[in-house]
């Protein structure tokens, strides 16, 4: 990777990837590019990092060829990332505030930590896992280990202000002055392609995204499958009624 953002998820990252793209370094990864690259097998190499097995290899079996990196998983990953590209630059891209952060990732990514209750946030937590890719339930392993997080990002006891704040000074701590740009996306084009070196576009700075568009793209397959799941539920209730009645009968 040239440029590496490190940063959360929900912190304007889809519209970074666009930036970036426009600005030339493409293709830049996402997390969407686990969804629409199956081929590169991400369960299994994903599983590979979080055992701490051939590590290197996998992080270039997943990220091999891609100029840029944005969003989860790619930002667990960046001092990897500075060895292995010591001249890349990194952009950390921040929202106004940790209030603002924690109320869009409990709207979207993290929803399962807006659960009322333990039973509640195991029944969201299973119906994710249902209907999400196999690799993304490695993923959020990772970034629950010491290594990222060191917390349950969905998990209800988990202080998501302090998360988003520590990592955002891990970041700031670890990464030289000269080679990092504290960006919230709200600023446009120029400090940006100022800290790239690249010239200003004509066109609009990308705005994509939103926790409604999120929302409306991914909410729906887990009610989906939450109706499903109760309907067989129900099924079973009904089933289980008619055996015990003609037992007794």
């Amino acid at each position: 990777a040239v440029v590496s953002t490190q940063s959360t998820g929900r912190t304007g990252t889809m519209s970074m990837k666009l930036a970036l793209e426009e600005l030339g370094f493409n293709p830049c990864h996402h997390m969407r590019e686990t969804f629409i690259h199956p081929e590169r097998d991400h369960t299994s190499l994903f599983n590979s990092i979080l055992h701490d097995e051939n590590s290197e290899k996998a992080l270039k079996a997943i990220f091999g060829g891609y100029k840029a990196t944005v969003d989860y998983p790619g930002c667990a990953f960046y001092e990897e990332f500075m060895k292995l590209n010591p001249d890349a630059k990194v952009v950390l891209t921040v929202r106004d505030s940790p209030e603002a952060w924690v109320k869009s990732v409990r709207a979207t990514i993290f929803s399962t930590h807006a659960a009322s209750n333990w039973i509640s946030w195991k029944f969201d937590k299973m119906i994710r896992e249902m209907y999400e890719p196999g690799h993304i339930s490695v993923i959020v392993k990772i970034l629950s280990s010491k290594r990222v997080h060191g917390v349950d990002p969905g998990d209800p006891k988990t202080d998501l202000a302090q998360m988003y704040t520590d990592w955002i000074n891990r970041v700031k701590e670890t990464v030289p002055a000269e080679k990092l740009l504290v960006f919230n996306v709200k600023e446009g084009w120029k400090p940006l392609c100022d800290f790239l070196g690249v010239p200003v576009p004509d066109t609009p700075f990308p705005r994509t995204n939103a926790t409604k568009e999120w929302q409306e793209r991914n909410l729906s397959r887990g009610n989906r499958t939450k109706k499903i799941v109760l309907a067989l539920v129900i099924i079973g209730l009904l089933a289980a009624c008619a055996c015990f009645f003609n037992l007794v009968a």
